[in-house]
């Protein structure tokens, strides 16, 4: 039995219109890249948090400290170490 290609070119056609028209032509209105009462309450929020910090300041005094001041690094040197076989599964030399 030969099928017929002729119903299902019509139905992708079909589904390709659908789906142009459900993602393009919806009728729904897109959001407009300007501000609105939202953006504009976000910005306010984010205005005022940013002054509340403004007002932060920290005590530098204990740079100055004599117990700071004795802090002694306790870091080790790394000595450079010599590399491995450019072939891992080559035969050691």
């Amino acid at each position: 039995m030969k099928s017929n290609p002729v119903p299902f070119i019509i139905a992708t056609v079909l589904v390709g219109i659908g789906a142009y028209w459900f993602f393009f032509v919806n009728g729904t209105e897109q959001p407009s890249l300007t501000m609105n009462s939202t953006q504009n309450g976000a910005q306010a929020k984010f205005q005022a948090l940013a002054s509340q910090l403004q007002s932060i300041s920290f005590d530098t005094r204990i740079f100055s400290d004599p117990n700071f001041v004795s802090l002694v690094s306790l870091t080790t040197s790394i000595t450079p170490e010599t590399k491995g076989t450019i072939d891992p599964f080559g035969p050691i030399r």
